[in-house]
């Protein structure tokens, strides 16, 4: 009997073992919980609003429910690039740059190297000679005069036996420097260049040497486009494709002197971010469009339609919150009432109102939403004039306004002006782009947020 209870008892305990063994075995892979996907310390992140719908077909996996994602999503600017757009071999163009203003009465010119003076588009040499000192270029009847040599041609060229070596008003440039005699018996300076030479010294003139090479390598990139579409798009005949002052954008040369200090016009920095993104431009539906752009936009910049007749589909209102530590984000001035009258004296004789006294100043259009420049109504008591943002500031600039973008309060006896940013808003954000460089973006990703739409291209110069 005993040996029966024993033999029952092995069976049993042999029945219970194999069935907790057989769900043991069945919960060996099921399939996990989301979370247990990751490790502890770490959430599986929520999908990108941005991101692509799923693709269908054998590639296409099942989504899995994830525990909500608290990190923020990266703005869309920072995603993934397109590859820029490689175009066919082609010579690098020159570049012509006015180097003064306006003609004038006489130009300062020197050349450390020796060289040669030749006439504007020949190849004959009409002098040697070897390096000389300060010495007054002017205007004769019959041509010009370089010291005390007497030419009678009315447009010379001096080329260098070594660039750079030609100074002109304490400059000194590489490539060669053309001289022309206009009417009036004035003088007018024009520096040819390889394009490549001049966005070199554009990058250093422009951006400070302190930001990012992300941002320099944006500033060289949408200076290339510029000078290449303003090249394209001067009018037959003009003796040069842009100017060296912020009219186009600033180009200060190989170097300078300040006083008695040597500064540098270029750096081997800037030749290095001119290097790297060497023939690089932006494009809008296969051509180079003028890349405006602007030092501080303040929180937004502004639609380049609204300034500019030839602005290109690129240049949209962007949010920009990246210019915050520029010291321009917001200003503020006081003008007073006399010195506001006197500065807006040409502009009210150009109405026909040249005895008119203003009175009040009120707001009639404010900026709308990001884009836009505001407007104002001028009354002296008798008829009302209207006035835009981008025409105060032509006129008050010199007395403290720094953009357009700006509302006024009357004050009494002065006029308070608050505004944001410096200069016209448009385009790039150099400021901006410093901030998109800091976060982290690339170059490619800060001309993408500046300009939607464009695409980067590069030119392979032979």
């Amino acid at each position: 009997m005993r040996n029966t209870a024993s033999v029952w008892c092995l069976i049993v305990c042999t029945a219970l073992l194999w069935g907790a063994w057989k769900i043991s075995s069945s919960a060996e892979n099921p399939t996990p919980p989301a979370l247990q996907l990751w490790p502890f310390s770490r959430r599986a992140p929520a999908k990108s609003p941005n991101a692509p719908a799923p693709q269908s077909g054998p590639a296409a996996r099942p989504s899995v429910s994830a525990a909500p994602d608290t990190r923020p999503t990266p703005p869309a600017s920072a995603s993934a690039t397109a590859a820029p757009v490689n175009l066919p071999p082609e010579p690098m163009p020159d570049i012509r740059v006015a180097l003064l203003p306006k003609a004038q009465k006489s130009v300062n010119l020197e050349v450390s190297q020796s060289f040669t003076v030749r006439e504007i588009g020949t190849e004959k040499i009409l002098q040697r000679s070897e390096k000389i000192g300060n010495t007054i270029v002017s205007a004769t009847a019959q041509g010009l005069r370089i010291g005390k040599k007497d030419w009678p041609h009315s447009k010379l060229e001096i080329v260098p036996s070594q660039s750079p070596g030609v100074w002109i008003e304490g400059h000194q440039y590489r490539g060669t420097v053309r001289l022309y005699r206009l009417s009036g018996n004035q003088v007018f300076a024009v520096n040819v260049l390889p394009l490549e030479d001049y966005v070199a010294s554009v990058v250093d003139s422009e951006m400070p040497s302190a930001f990012p090479e992300q941002a320099r390598q944006a500033q060289a990139v949408i200076a290339r486009t510029y000078a290449l579409y303003q090249r394209a798009a001067v009018e037959r005949g003009a003796l040069a494709d842009l100017q060296a002052s912020t009219k186009s954008q600033k180009y200060l040369g190989y170097q300078y002197r300040d006083g008695k200090k040597l500064l540098a016009g270029e750096s081997e920095a800037s030749r290095k971010i001119a290097a790297a993104t060497r023939g690089q431009v932006c494009q809008f539906r296969g051509r180079e469009f003028c890349t405006y752009y602007c030092a501080v936009c303040g929180g937004s910049t502004v639609r380049g339609t609204d300034f500019f007749a030839d602005a290109a589909p690129p240049l949209k209102s962007v949010p920009c919150e990246f210019c915050r530590e520029a010291r321009l984000y917001r200003w503020q001035a006081e003008i007073s009432r006399t010195d506001f009258q006197q500065a807006l004296a040409p502009w009210l004789k150009e109405k026909g109102q040249p005895h008119s006294v203003v009175k009040t100043v009120s707001l009639t259009r404010k900026t709308s939403g990001q884009s836009g420049y505001p407007e104002f109504d001028l009354r002296d008591g008798r008829q009302t004039l209207r006035i835009t943002g981008p025409e105060l500031r032509q006129y008050l600039g010199p007395l403290g306004l720094y953009s357009p973008r700006f509302s006024i309060t009357d004050r009494g006896q002065t006029l308070e002006f608050h505004g944001q940013g410096h200069g016209h808003g448009i385009g790039l954000c150099q400021w901006g782009a410093r901030g998109q460089a800091l976060a982290g973006r690339s170059c490619q990703q800060i001309l993408q947020h500046y300009y939607p739409g464009m695409t980067l291209a590069v030119h392979t110069w032979k």
